[in-house]
């Protein structure tokens, strides 16, 4: 829809006159150019004027068609693609590279302030090269990851945490030949092998995808993994040192829900230290859509009419409340450029199989056919 017919269809909607078309026409363009057109989800050719003019009209009565434009206008969390590549990139040179100087200073004896001394250290350079990046989800970013991490070998970034036996053979053969290159002498048997495993992803609210208990055994992605590192008859056994490997998982974005979260059950679950989670960006509590603030905005959220009970799934089970408020009642206001998470409130990123419009239309990975 051109731009003019949907602002014309959103001050239909809103009823509003030429004063207040001129008061908001300006505010709207720059965030739909500036932002919220740039999200990937939408309808073709539909733009975000348009997704906000007929996801009003769906509210009955202008006082909750109000209060809705002014939640959006006021309390959504919208990150980029330029906010979330700049702290994709910022990610080693923040978290991961400290992470490896410490496990340097630790082996040499340096202090871990003589940074110029630890980075030319053969301790550091075996470090960098046997350390293993895997991307949790196709949110990880690893292309971007990669280009922005010259120093990193592009034979240990990959963007999966599962692999076949030949690529694991793979791995191996080239670490073996970096190396030896960089040693110049063929290195040892322990050398060949990866002593820490980093994994990467974009974006958690709960946690609960990562780690949970099911069946009174750990569960989700992190405790899969972590099983597999251990597990001598896992492909892991061909490249990673599995006695000693060690484990650091980024994330770019996390909701203080999720830190809190995975720091009490990776000790409790799986025996490992809370500081292997590390955070680019956290999303405070605040940023929860909670009463009295968004009293009006909840409403509407609570109302039956603005809801799908086909939501509640097994699926939303995992996270023990209804997905009215978000997996795991998170309550979030975020969208990402690429999808909303399900974190986010149900309003936000109701999809085309449901029976309401959301307003930043979510792709599931769990899509019913219809």
């Amino acid at each position: 829809m051109k731009d003019e017919l949907a602002e014309a269809l959103l001050a239909k909607v809103m009823h509003w006159g030429a004063a207040e078309v001129a008061a908001q026409r300006a505010v709207l363009q720059d965030l739909a150019r500036y932002k919220y057109d740039e999200y990937q989800q939408f309808a073709p050719g539909q733009r975000f004027i348009e997704s906000l003019a007929l996801w009003l009209r769906q509210f009955g009565g202008q006082e909750a068609r109000t209060a809705a434009y002014k939640w959006v206008r006021h309390r959504l969390i919208f990150l980029s693609d330029a906010e979330m590549n700049h702290l994709v990139t910022s990610t080693f040179p923040t978290l991961i590279r400290p992470w490896l100087l410490q496990k340097a200073a630790d082996e040499t004896g340096l202090r871990v302030t003589c940074v110029k001394a630890l980075v030319g250290s053969e301790a550091y350079r075996l470090r960098l090269r046997q350390t293993l990046f895997l991307g949790l989800s196709d949110g990880a970013h690893i292309d971007q990851f990669r280009r922005a991490n010259p120093s990193l070998s592009n034979e240990q970034i990959w963007h999966a945490y599962d692999f076949s036996e030949e690529k694991a053979k793979d791995f191996r053969k080239k670490l073996i030949k970096d190396l030896e290159k960089r040693l110049g002498r063929l290195p040892t048997e322990v050398e060949a092998r990866y002593r820490a495993v980093c994994l990467l992803d974009d974006f958690t609210g709960s946690g609960k995808t990562y780690l949970r208990e099911e069946n009174c055994k750990p569960d989700g992605k992190i405790a899969k993994i972590w099983a597999k590192l251990k597990d001598k008859s896992s492909e892991f056994s061909t490249f990673v040192d599995q006695d000693n490997v060690e484990l650091l998982i980024i994330l770019y974005v996390a909701a203080t829900q999720a830190v809190d979260y995975l720091e009490a059950e990776l000790p409790k679950q799986l025996g490992l230290p809370k500081e292997v989670l590390q955070v680019a960006h956290r999303l405070p509590n605040s940023c929860r859509v909670e009463c009295p603030d968004d009293e009006e905005f909840l409403k509407l959220v609570a109302d039956e009419h603005y809801f799908d009970t086909s939501v509640d799934d097994e699926h939303a089970a995992v996270g023990g409340d209804s997905m009215r408020y978000g997996f795991s009642n998170c309550r979030l206001p975020v969208v990402l450029s690429h999808n909303t998470p399900n974190n986010s409130l149900f309003l936000l990123w109701a999809g085309p199989e449901h029976k309401i419009r959301g307003l930043f239309p979510r792709i599931s990975r769990h899509r019913r056919f219809v």
